[in-house]
């Protein structure tokens, strides 16, 4: 399976949104520190497009109408600039699939999120934040992780693929 890493630029985000990724990044270290994002992706399309999954703050679920939580969207370019790729071929896009079918449109988990970069234990049971939806089915203790801490477990189990991800979807 594929992992998208969001390292873009966030100023057409609003105040609020802003300040959430400057304390995200604030809280992070390492080589990924800049990622304040995470998704999964289920599927590759002709066009160039990607189908996507993970818990988001800003969109929800269109199935259940939820305002933001757990969520999988089709059709989306990613922008070359904004995201790392990396591949993790231990990690099924079918047992993925499955997760987010299982968990569609349950609340983001925004104080579980926060937590991970503070150390306290504030998650909530049924709520999901990006990387712990993305990697709930993979490793144990999902919701320990912030972006950058799991982005550095993601190349661990795989390798960054970045460039030839853009390669291929080049005019």
């Amino acid at each position: 399976m594929k992992i998208a890493l969001y390292i873009g630029d966030h100023s057409g985000d609003t105040l609020a949104a802003r300040l959430g990724w400057a304390v995200t990044r604030l809280g992070q270290k390492g080589n990924f520190a800049q990622v304040t994002h995470v998704e999964a992706i289920h599927a590759e399309h002709s066009d160039g497009t990607v189908t996507i999954a993970s818990a988001s703050i800003r969109e929800g679920s269109l199935r259940t109408g939820s305002k933001n939580g757990v969520r999988t969207k089709s059709g989306v370019r990613l922008a070359e600039g904004h995201w790392r790729i990396i591949d993790v071929p231990a990690w099924s896009v079918q047992a993925s699939t499955e997760w987010f079918a299982e968990h569609d449109g349950e609340p983001y988990d925004l104080r579980g999120a926060f937590a991970t970069a503070w150390p306290m234990q504030w998650s909530q049971s049924g709520r999901w934040f990006c990387n712990q939806a993305v990697a709930a089915r993979f490793l144990d203790s999902a919701g320990s992780f912030g972006p950058a801490l799991f982005s550095s477990v993601a190349v661990s189990f795989g390798h960054e693929i970045t460039n030839d991800f853009f390669l291929a979807r080049r005019p």
